[in-house]
């Protein structure tokens, strides 16, 4: 499931999907995290997106948005 980063603390990392709102530990996450970053989240380990995924990912959003 594709998650965003929301709030970086020290041992938890809260992130948000399209219906729910997740508590993650630190340790799952690289060492270099921002509130912003995408990420897919599939049985306990996070993949991070670089990049061009992200913008990929917004660019469509937008062309679906401008469609409807």
């Amino acid at each position: 499931m594709k998650i965003v980063v929301g709030e970086v603390m020290e041992d938890i990392i809260v992130c948000e999907t399209d219906n729910a709102t997740l508590r993650l530990p630190r340790e799952l996450f690289p060492r270099r995290i921002f509130p912003g970053d995408v990420a897919e989240y599939e049985d306990g380990i996070v993949t991070m997106w670089d990049e061009e995924d992200q913008v990929d990912e917004e660019q469509m959003a937008m062309l679906f948005k401008m469609l409807m």
